[in-house]
């Protein structure tokens, strides 16, 4: 269990979100502690305040814009004094203030300024620019924006979403008159499930695949019994209407790196004619990276999906109308996501619009191609068939490992492999990418970067390793990481000999630390490591480069 502390400033009462906040969720365990009330500003200027005692990974600060900025309530007030420049420069100043912590935490959140739904300004001025309150609030957050736009780990929480999305009374005058509580406890409550999703996204705990059904959740009425031509997709029928917006979101999906499946009891012909003629479908074949489309139990047919994909349940959501079906896969399978879908059709599209179990800090380029990697992976499958053996379909081929050294260009994807991998991850360290560059940057720390390609196309950059040098000609790992997709190919064997080669060694040791998830890490790192009971750690045993991989230097190697 990854525990984490985060510390509350508010200059409101937020109190009722801790217990929202705090607990286990997702691999992680959070304990929040709640800063002195209505202190914000003075805790910030004070670096010997208590509240900076007890030491933290996370800082929240959640303030209200009247009382943050002062000048901004002269505006809602309508007090003559009011001055647009001076709102700014209180911004800047409270910016400021969050900047002189930014070195202390691994991630800040803030929560952007918005007003109360409940507040009516004069809806002919509030958009006027520089006089009315809607487009100052509007500059205020671009500002805080600007003001850390640098800083990947600080990061701002849009609470008008939350307001939009709640479709509850958001404001409680009755608790504010009791307990200075401005919010409702659904309020709250919505809070403090989005935040959770965040942080979970930021740890590598965001789900990846989306398995789905066909009837009745992809399209309308039951392919066999209906046949195309009476299924509900699309046209001007309003539950039709509904699928296909519902599939084009599941696209959105796809084109941001979340990996598409199905797994549907039906005829597999009947249904693939379906997928690949009705002109009104949205999805086609070739978005999906797995298809289990037969009469088997779904249970096993997820199974194969998330072998096959070389990924773990734990990133798997699974959409089905049938409530039978999800209470069967959240019997057997825990760790699979399986969100109650809407009885009615033309709720769909809501209700993938508000899953928020797919967060990400970033969305790279490996994330935009990511299905058409697994279709290269089925190729390299069925090549596979043509050969007699494991070795010759291996030096079929034709791998190259390409290797760089950490830069600006590659931090983003390196931080994001970092943060992302569970099953080959040797420490599973998480980190920021000023986090990650700054430790690059201190001497005897370096960081490789492996991109894989063979003749069926590029997997992009799938592996990182980081060491540390330490005396006696000892190299230690600090990271060890591989994505899923290339697994199978002895990829990780090649990236450890490229380290022994590179520093011309064999004395490496690891600091490994074992998960529930990281199994095949472990797997691979028993058959070269050795314990040394002395150390507490793992020395590496020797091994050679494979000779069906072709190895290349970046230009930056030597740099």
């Amino acid at each position: 269990m990854n525990k984490q502390n985060m510390i509350i400033l508010s200059d409101t009462n937020v109190n009722p979100l801790i217990r929202f906040l705090s607990g286990s969720f997702q691999g992680l365990s959070l304990e929040v502690t709640e800063g002195p009330y209505d202190q914000v500003y003075q805790s910030l200027m004070d670096t010997s305040h208590s509240v900076w005692n007890k030491p933290a990974d996370m800082l929240f600060l959640w303030t209200v814009p009247e009382k943050a900025i002062p000048s901004f309530n002269k505006l809602i007030d309508f007090r003559s004094e009011f001055n647009i420049n001076d709102i700014l420069k209180e911004v800047d100043f409270f910016c400021e203030l969050v900047l002189k912590q930014k070195n202390k935490y691994k991630h800040i959140f803030i929560s952007s300024w918005s007003i109360l739904p409940d507040l009516r300004w004069i809806q002919t001025l509030t958009c006027k620019h520089n006089r009315g309150l809607s487009n100052i609030l509007m500059q205020m957050n671009l500002r805080l924006a600007e003001r850390f736009g640098d800083s990947d780990h600080i990061i701002i929480l849009d609470t008008q979403y939350w307001y939009a999305s709640l479709q509850k009374k958001s404001y409680d005058a009755k608790m504010y008159a009791l307990g200075k509580i401005r919010y409702s406890r659904d309020y709250f409550e919505l809070a403090g499930k989005e935040i959770r999703s965040i942080i979970s996204g930021l740890y590598g705990q965001s789900r990846k695949l989306i398995i789905c059904d066909l009837d009745n959740t992809l399209w309308g009425g039951i392919i066999g019994d209906d046949g195309i031509s009476n299924i509900k997709l699309g046209g001007i029928d309003p539950v039709g209407e509904s699928f296909q917006i519902f599939q084009k979101e599941l696209l959105f999906l796809k084109r941001r790196g979340i990996i598409l499946a199905i797994c549907s009891k039906n005829s597999q012909e009947i249904a693939m004619e379906m997928i690949e003629t009705h002109p009104e479908m949205i999805l086609r074949k070739e978005d999906f990276a797995a298809l289990k489309i037969n009469w088997e139990d779904k249970a096993g047919n997820i199974l194969e999906i998330v072998k096959e994909l070389n990924l773990g349940l734990q990133s798997v959501v699974f959409l089905d109308d049938n409530p039978t079906e999800r209470e069967r896969i959240k019997q057997i399978f825990p760790e699979v996501l399986v969100p109650e879908l809407p009885i009615e059709f033309t709720r769909y599209p809501e209700f993938i619009q508000r899953l928020d179990c797919f967060e990400s800090q970033v969305v790279t380029k490996e994330d935009l191609i990511r299905t058409e990697w697994y279709g290269q992976e089925k190729e390299r499958d069925l090549n596979r068939l043509k050969v007699d053996s494991l070795n010759e379909w291996l030096h079929s081929l034709e791998i190259n490992l390409t290797v760089h050294k950490l830069d600006e260009t590659s931090l983003k994807r390196a931080v994001q492999l970092l943060n992302k991998t569970n099953q080959f991850n040797m420490a599973t360290h998480r980190y920021s990418e000023k986090e990650f560059w700054t430790w690059s940057l201190i001497p005897g720390n370096f960081v490789f970067i492996f991109d894989v390609n063979d003749k069926f196309g590029s997997s992009g950059s799938t592996g990182l390793i980081s060491v540390k040098l330490q005396p006696y000609n000892k190299v230690e790992l600090q990271d060890f990481v591989m994505s899923c997709r290339v697994m199978g190919k002895n990829i990780e064997e090649a990236m450890l000999a490229y380290i022994c080669k590179y520093f011309n060694t064999s004395n490496i040791i690891a600091n490994y630390i074992e998960t529930p998830k990281n199994q095949p890490f472990n797997i691979f790192i028993s058959n070269w490591l050795e314990i040394n009971e002395e150390e507490q750690k793992l020395l590496l045993a020797e091994l050679k480069m494979p000779n069906y991989i072709t190895l290349i230097e970046g230009v930056n190697i030597d740099g």
